[in-house]
Protein backbone atom coordinates (compact mmCIF):
# COMPACT_ATOMS: atom_id res chain seq x y z
CA UNK A 1 0.00 0.00 0.00
CA UNK A 2 1.09 3.52 -0.63
CA UNK A 3 2.11 5.56 2.20
CA UNK A 4 -0.76 7.73 3.65
CA UNK A 5 -0.87 11.00 3.29
CA UNK A 6 -3.82 12.98 3.72
CA UNK A 7 -6.08 13.06 6.60
CA UNK A 8 -9.77 13.76 5.64
CA UNK A 9 -12.54 13.93 8.35
CA UNK A 10 -15.75 12.17 7.39
CA UNK A 11 -18.76 12.38 9.44
CA UNK A 12 -21.72 9.32 9.91
CA UNK A 13 -24.35 9.25 11.62
CA UNK A 14 -24.38 6.31 15.05
CA UNK A 15 -25.85 3.63 12.52
CA UNK A 16 -23.72 4.06 9.86
CA UNK A 17 -20.76 3.90 12.18
CA UNK A 18 -21.95 1.26 13.77
CA UNK A 19 -22.29 -0.66 10.46
CA UNK A 20 -18.76 0.23 10.08
CA UNK A 21 -17.54 -1.15 13.09
CA UNK A 22 -19.44 -4.33 12.25
CA UNK A 23 -17.77 -4.54 9.40
CA UNK A 24 -14.11 -4.13 10.39
CA UNK A 25 -14.79 -5.90 13.60
CA UNK A 26 -16.33 -9.15 11.29
CA UNK A 27 -13.38 -8.41 8.50
CA UNK A 28 -10.45 -7.99 11.37
CA UNK A 29 -9.24 -4.32 9.96
CA UNK A 30 -10.07 -0.76 11.08
CA UNK A 31 -12.76 1.32 10.30
CA UNK A 32 -10.14 3.20 8.20
CA UNK A 33 -8.98 0.09 5.92
CA UNK A 34 -12.88 -0.09 5.70
CA UNK A 35 -13.72 2.85 4.12
CA UNK A 36 -10.49 3.06 2.07
CA UNK A 37 -11.72 0.16 0.51
CA UNK A 38 -15.19 1.12 -0.34
CA UNK A 39 -13.53 4.66 -1.50
CA UNK A 40 -11.39 2.28 -3.96
CA UNK A 41 -13.67 -0.32 -5.20
CA UNK A 42 -16.49 2.92 -6.16
CA UNK A 43 -12.83 4.28 -8.20
CA UNK A 44 -12.90 1.43 -9.90
CA UNK A 45 -16.48 0.98 -10.77
CA UNK A 46 -16.41 4.22 -12.10
CA UNK A 47 -13.17 3.33 -14.26
CA UNK A 48 -14.92 0.07 -15.12
CA UNK A 49 -17.75 2.09 -16.80
CA UNK A 50 -15.44 4.79 -18.36
CA UNK A 51 -13.95 1.35 -20.33
CA UNK A 52 -17.28 -0.58 -20.62
CA UNK A 53 -18.79 2.61 -22.23
CA UNK A 54 -15.82 3.03 -24.66
CA UNK A 55 -15.82 -0.96 -25.76
CA UNK A 56 -19.81 -0.57 -26.12
CA UNK A 57 -19.58 2.66 -28.40
CA UNK A 58 -16.35 0.58 -30.49
CA UNK A 59 -18.54 -2.43 -30.66
CA UNK A 60 -21.80 -0.77 -32.00
CA UNK A 61 -19.53 1.03 -34.60
CA UNK A 62 -17.86 -2.30 -35.53
CA UNK A 63 -21.29 -4.07 -35.68
CA UNK A 64 -22.92 -1.15 -38.06
CA UNK A 65 -20.12 0.19 -40.13
CA UNK A 66 -22.94 1.99 -41.91
CA UNK A 67 -24.97 3.40 -39.61
CA UNK A 68 -24.40 7.21 -39.98
CA UNK A 69 -22.92 9.09 -37.45
CA UNK A 70 -23.58 8.56 -33.43
CA UNK A 71 -26.51 10.63 -32.21
CA UNK A 72 -24.12 11.44 -28.50
CA UNK A 73 -27.00 12.97 -26.86
CA UNK A 74 -29.07 9.71 -27.58
CA UNK A 75 -25.93 7.64 -26.46
CA UNK A 76 -25.12 9.88 -22.96
CA UNK A 77 -28.39 9.44 -21.77
CA UNK A 78 -28.37 5.39 -22.52
CA UNK A 79 -25.16 5.63 -20.87
CA UNK A 80 -25.97 7.39 -17.70
CA UNK A 81 -29.15 5.07 -17.36
CA UNK A 82 -27.14 2.16 -17.43
CA UNK A 83 -24.54 3.42 -14.86
CA UNK A 84 -27.09 4.97 -12.43
CA UNK A 85 -29.09 1.73 -12.32
CA UNK A 86 -26.24 0.49 -9.99
CA UNK A 87 -26.29 3.56 -7.84
CA UNK A 88 -27.90 3.50 -4.43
Amino acid sequence: MATLQRRVQILFDPAQYAALEDEARASKQSVAAVVREAVDERLRRGQRSKEEALARLLARAEAHPNQGPIDWDEEKESFEREYLKDLP
